[in-house]
C-alpha cells in the first residue's frame, strides 16, 4: 500500500512539475523611448519596465534550464539564446537612448 501511495504522489508530482515547466513563456520587450525627445518621466518608466523585463527574462531562462534538466535540445538552446540576445540588445538600446537623453 505504501508503494502504491508513493507512486501516486510521484506521478502527481511529475505531472505538476511538467505542466509548470511547460509554461516557459516570455512577453515581448518593452519599447525604448527616443532619448532626444523623451521626457524624464518616460525614461524612468522605460528603465523600470526594462528592469522588470530583464528579471522576467532571467526567470524564463531558468525555466528553460529546468525544463531541459541540463540537456538542452536544439530548439531549447535556440529559445535560450534568442531570449538572452533580446535582453542584451534591449539593455544596449536603452543605454544608447539614455546617453542621448543626458546630452540634450
Amino acid at each position: 500500500m505504501k508503494k502504491l501511495t508513493a507512486l501516486a504522489v510521484l506521478a502527481l508530482g511529475l505531472g505538476y512539475s511538467g505542466s509548470a515547466l511547460a509554461e516557459c513563456t516570455l512577453k515581448d520587450p518593452p519599447a525604448v523611448p527616443d532619448g532626444k525627445s523623451a521626457a524624464e518621466a518616460d525614461m524612468v518608466a522605460a528603465q523600470q519596465a526594462i528592469k522588470a523585463y530583464v528579471t522576467e527574462t532571467q526567470e524564463f531562462l531558468a525555466c528553460l534550464e529546468g525544463e531541459s534538466r541540463g540537456r538542452m535540445s536544439g530548439e531549447t538552446t535556440k529559445r535560450y539564446n534568442e531570449a538572452s540576445e533580446r535582453m542584451e540588445k534591449l539593455a544596449s538600446d536603452f543605454n544608447k537612448q539614455l546617453k542621448a537623453f543626458k546630452t540634450k
